[in-house]
């Protein structure tokens, strides 16, 4: 009796696992803005292309200040015309994209970022390569950043 209990066990973990493993790709495949609110705050750069120098140097820019970027609870998105759009690195697709670039008014053919605070609201928009500190200065003043600093002051 024991020993079938424990085999009915392991039989549903398998089948949840299973399960789980089956919805975790679709999730990622689907990355939304939504996705994000009241836990991150997005900077999405929007860009014609995936090797537009302006989107380069701006990843560069994050890359360099990686440590300034998390801990500020911040993700990237990366919203392309042509090509592959990401959000926290998970693929966005294209008509996620292009319902993100409407509900900006971003054209086919600009380059802007644009700072997502936690509740959904715009925060910042530059329609050039950011200068990170002046958007870091942005999310500090905000009031929810303050609690955040206060509860937990480490810094990079």
């Amino acid at each position: 009796m024991a020993k079938t209990r424990g085999v009915r066990r392991l039989a549903f973990v398998v089948i949840g696992v299973a399960a789980i493993a089956s919805l975790g790709p679709a999730r990622a495949m689907a990355a939304e803005l939504s996705d994000y609110r009241w836990q991150s705050r997005p900077l999405l750069v929007f860009a014609p292309t995936a090797s537009d120098p302006r989107l380069l140097e701006t990843l560069n820019r994050v890359d360099a200040t990686r440590c300034d970027f998390t801990g500020r609870d911040m993700v990237l998105g990366v919203v392309v015309a042509e090509g592959d759009s990401t959000l926290d690195g998970h693929a966005v697709d294209a008509d996620e994209a292009r319902r993100l670039r409407t509900q900006f008014a971003i054209g086919d053919d600009t380059f802007s970022v644009v700072l997502i605070g936690k509740d959904g609201g715009e925060k910042m928009r530059v329609d050039e390569v950011p200068d990170l500190q002046a958007i870091y200065a942005v999310v500090d003043g905000m009031p929810m950043r303050s609690r955040e600093m206060g509860a937990d002051p480490g810094r990079c």
